[in-house]
């Protein structure tokens, strides 16, 4: 005999039957069930014809309650009711119960429940009560940044009521990612009924706490279940479904999923609750198909602990075994194809932004998962609901409110030396989102005061500009530089005023194409050791030095194209990877009429990012580039009569995590092509890197130590939590001449450095 997906071979003249249970759903298969001892004369009272006058008055009951489990071991009483056709005539049920018994009243397969109940969304919810559960955030917890510059970071929005009053409230750092889990479960569940075709095919009435509905409304189910959202629920009244009288004409099946040996479980109210329940049985009430004991509260126990207590109560159903009933028919459940989002709650000035989260392309229950974690990572917005319809339209509620952040901490390095940091920024929805940042940082040597603008969101959801602007006095310390750099490329300190101007174009969820603009104004004070003499280069071609102050106008357009899928980081990526290609113009003019040449500025970058364990990352890569202009053939730019100047404007090649954090001349070129390879081992953010790059220079400069063929090795240790990072190692650049070097250790450049920031 098959039952759905639980084959259960019986045999009726036997003293023994073996009932074996397969359940196959998602990746649980619960084991067999026991074998247990029917007795003859059962047997043989289930197979007589009681009188047929009284059995057609008897009608059956099923009461269906709540609890701990409740709806495994309700389930394996439907596998049992089913297996032994026990006819049920009307189902009354609460809470949990309400929902087992609604699935399988609107003609649903009890296979196909047990799959519903085992879907990642509600698996970890079904029979909990989670009406008062709370956020995930530690009230005690430091708030550090989750992203940017190391810092301590406070983030709260503005209300305000209908009388004009403004209120504050503090809001967590990151998206509160167990409510968003509770509010998609909640979805599920709704979902679950409403996914049915037609009506109750039992009977089937609902109690709450307040009151009995019967033939109630599938939103009237979702609102007894124990979940966020509902205020009352079954499972904190009347917790067990009973009859209010012992009627002659009814054969009550009181379904309890607490065994007799039980020890109720919650808090001191709860247990006081249902310990008055439990103490309302009795034989009076009908036929209780309760178990005596579980050894163990697992799923499968308690689906195999369910059917048990069906078959020791049927020596109680014999008036009911005259009209045995077939089961077999059942209608298919089928999981909602598309959603239909409705954003009618939220006021015009959100509508365009927040909708913009939701992808057309995404069905079935993909489309507000992705839709509430893309929605909740941005700022602006601290809350998201979902209320689901019964013609599949899909309500969404998103709390949008006007947010600042404020924000203190620090970076540094054995670069640029220790810098404090402080921020103020805004987030603010009204048509589009609007990002305004107010940032400075101060140091020993150097200091920056960096405004930043960002608005997204427009024509057509698919455009965002930016707009910046740097006053910034960089220095390195000197300490460093005299170790570091060689004297004819030292400066005593960098002055930037630059603003910045992009417009960026999301051409889908991996593309993307941006323009950008710079237009800067910078001096540079070089030391009296960057003016050589002349003969110091035998090359008679070789610019040298002739001035130790410049002022120059960088003039930059770019066009840029990005391909990105999984992570957004160069060397640390676990997984994805990132294609992207650039053209531009550069124009660079110092003095008051002095221009160097036009030229063009062409980029192309490329990673792929592996994780063959969780604790282990590779991050392979290559890069190319160069700056030329034509005349008759194409040259290489030059826009002074300094080294040092030529160096601060050619390209800077980021051969490892650490080049990029000062303008190594070995690495500053006009043409380039690199390979690149790092990886390592971490665990709890703390690990072991080690990079490698092979670096070609198509320029051969002069003033070059090394060969065009240059080798870059950087072991390194770095811890990261959030924002905060510190990354120290060791970096030696070699070429093929030198290339024995890399084994002597007092050859490397040490380095330590706090925060990834990168200055220059």
């Amino acid at each position: 005999m098959q039952v759905g997906m639980f084959p259960i071979p019986l045999g009726w003249l036997k003293k023994a039957f073996l009932v074996s249970v397969a359940i196959s759903a998602s990746a649980y298969v619960a084991p067999a069930l026991a074998a247990h001892s029917v007795d003859e004369s059962l047997l043989g009272a289930m197979t007589l014809e009681p009188d047929s006058l009284q059995a057609k008055k008897v009608k059956s009951v099923l009461y269906l309650g709540g609890g701990e489990h409740s709806p495994w071991f309700d389930l394996g009483a439907l596998y049992a009711i089913e297996e032994y056709k026990i006819p049920v005539d009307s189902i009354v049920a609460t809470s949990w119960g309400a929902w087992m018994g609604a699935l399988w009243s609107l003609g649903v397969s009890i296979d196909d429940m047990q799959r519903l109940m085992l879907d990642s969304a509600i698996a970890d919810f079904v029979g909990v009560n989670s009406i008062n559960a709370k956020t995930e955030h530690d009230a005690f917890g430091i708030p550090v940044s989750v992203e940017g510059v190391p810092s301590l970071r406070e983030r709260f929005s503005f209300y305000a009521d209908t009388a004009g009053n403004v209120y504050r409230s503090m809001h967590a750092l990151v998206p509160d990612t167990a409510s968003i889990v509770r509010s998609l479960a909640r979805l599920r569940f709704e979902e679950s009924l409403y996914r049915q075709h037609g009506s109750f095919q039992i009977p089937f009435t609902l109690q709450t706490c307040d009151s009995v509905i019967e033939n109630p409304t599938l939103a009237d189910v979702i609102a007894s279940l124990p979940l966020p959202g509902n205020e009352q629920s079954g499972e904190l009244c009347p917790y067990l479904a009973l009859p209010a009288a012992r009627k002659s004409t009814e054969l009550p099946l009181i379904v309890v999923a607490d065994p007799v040996r039980y020890e109720p479980e919650g808090n001191a109210e709860i247990r006081t609750l249902k310990k008055n329940a439990l103490s309302q049985l009795s034989a009076d009430l009908g036929v209780i198909i309760r178990t005596h004991s579980i050894r163990e509260k697992s799923r499968k126990s308690m689906i195999q602990a369910g059917f048990s207590a069906v078959e020791h109560s049927l020596r109680n159903m014999t008036l009911l075994m005259a009209r045995r009933t077939d089961y077999s028919e059942k209608q298919k459940s089928e999981a909602w194809f598309q959603f239909n989002p409705k954003f009618d709650s939220l006021s015009s000035e959100f509508h365009s932004a927040v909708s913009s989260y939701w992808n057309p392309k995404d069905t079935g229950f993909a489309a507000p998962a992705n839709f509430a974690y893309a929605v909740t990572a941005k700022a602006h917005y601290d809350s998201v609901s979902f209320n689901m319809q019964p013609d599949g339209d899909l309500l969404i509620d998103v709390g949008v409110h006007p947010t600042v952040d404020v924000a203190a901490g620090g970076f540094g390095s054995n670069v640029i030396g220790a810098n404090a940091y402080g921020e103020v920024s805004l987030h603010y929805v009204n048509q589009m989102e609007i990002f305004l940042k107010l940032a400075g940082f101060a140091g020993l040597s150097s200091y920056g005061f960096r405004p930043r603008l960002e608005v997204s969101n427009l024509i057509s959801h698919r455009w965002s500009f930016n707009f910046g602007y740097d006053l910034m006095k960089l220095r390195y310390l000197k300490t460093f530089e005299n170790d570091n750099t060689p004297e004819r490329n030292r400066f005593k300190y960098e002055m930037r005023n630059d603003l910045f101007l992009s417009a960026r174009y999301a051409i889908d969820e991996l593309q993307s194409v941006e323009v950008k603009f710079l237009f800067g104004n910078r001096e540079f004070d070089l030391t009296e050791g960057a003016v050589p003499v002349e003969e110091d280069f035998e090359d008679d071609d070789v610019f040298v030095n002739t001035s130790r102050n410049y002022e120059t106008t960088p003039v930059t357009q770019t066009v840029r194209y990005s391909l990105l899928k999984g992570e957004d980081d160069p060397w640390f990526a676990s997984n994805g990877f990132a294609a992207s290609a650039s053209v531009g113009m550069n124009l660079v003019g110092y003095g008051f009429h002095q221009r160097g040449p036009i030229y063009g500025v062409y980029d192309l970058d490329g990673r792929f990012s592996y994780s063959p364990s969780k604790s282990a990352s590779v991050t392979v890569g290559a890069a190319a580039g160069f700056d030329a202009y034509r005349d008759g053939h194409f040259k290489f730019p030059k826009n002074f009569d300094n080294v040092a100047m030529e160096d601060r404007f050619r390209q800077h090649v980021n051969a490892t995590p650490w080049s990029q954090d000062w303008l190594d001349p070995e690495l500053s070129t006009h043409g380039y092509a690199l390979l690149r390879v790092n990886g390592g081992v971490h665990r709890y953010g703390l690990g072991l890197w080690l990079s490698f790059a092979y670096f070609h220079d198509f320029e051969d400069k002069k003033t070059a130590r090394l060969e065009i063929n240059k080798f870059v090795f950087e072991p390194a240790l770095r811890y990261k939590y959030r924002s905060f990072s510190v990354y120290a190692g060791m970096n030696r650049v070699v070429d093929t001449e030198t290339f024995g070097d890399l084994k002597r250790i007092k050859n490397y450049r040490y380095f330590i450095r706090i925060g990834d920031c990168n200055l220059f």
